[in-house]
């Protein structure tokens, strides 16, 4: 299992922003090189408003769950868990098997009540208790940059499709029917910076500190 810590900022602006900034990463090369890639991510009851969400400066305390897919790579699936709490985000993700999803889909989720990793423990409770259940299909066209000191990002969305209207045969489908939500000609852009906290903080979370590296196709 891996967890991250860090503070986001969020912006929606034009495409043409967009390729003035890629060209100034590019010439200043201070950024690495970073391909397009499309990832889906399966939310359980996750209500979202993807334009007010994305650039929202909200601090309330929140938590959701979703099971990702980067370029249609089923074999690599990823359950994460993202928490929001006064503006600082952590996640916790670990791999998934698409047998171990389809076990989730049909129902089944005794096997996670006494796994080894906590975030099956906590998903388990949220699937039981809560009564979660997979809710929206997103896809994000995303491109993320990282720094040289592996501490700051920048992430772009050039598109973000979804549906409520999928099954368990067609979620994880590269052929799924979607509606973009982002205007055309638009992008939304994050700056991401990993946050430095004291030691016993960590150790207070849980939060493995060697293991604070961001994945941004996972972003």
């Amino acid at each position: 299992m891996f967890d991250e810590m860090y503070y986001e900022e969020n912006n929606i602006i034009p495409k043409e922003e967009y390729k003035h900034i890629i060209d100034t990463l590019h010439k200043e090369k201070k950024f690495r090189p970073a391909r397009i890639s499309v990832v889906r991510k399966v939310f359980f009851n996750r209500e979202i408003n993807y334009l007010t969400d994305a650039v929202s400066v909200n601090q309330e305390n929140t938590d959701s769950y979703c099971v990702m897919m980067t370029d249609w790579d089923t074999d690599h699936l990823i359950l994460e868990k993202k928490s929001k709490r006064e503006g600082l985000i952590s996640k916790s993700y670990t791999r998934l098997s698409e047998e171990e999803f389809e076990r989730i889909l049909d129902g089944d989720y005794e096997w996670m009540a006494s796994a080894r990793e906590s975030i099956f423990r906590d998903f388990y409770l949220q699937l039981t208790i809560n009564q979660l259940r997979p809710g929206v299909v997103v896809d994000y066209e995303r491109q993320a940059f990282r720094m040289n000191s592996k501490k700051e990002y920048m992430v772009f969305d050039l598109s973000i499709r979804s549906t409520y209207l999928f099954t368990k045969d067609t979620v994880l489908s590269p052929l799924l029917e979607q509606t973009e939500r982002l205007e055309q000609n638009r992008v939304v852009v994050t700056y991401k910076q990993m946050a430095e906290l004291p030691g016993f903080i960590y150790r207070m979370t849980g939060i493995e500190q060697k293991h604070q590296c961001l994945l941004p196709e996972f972003a």
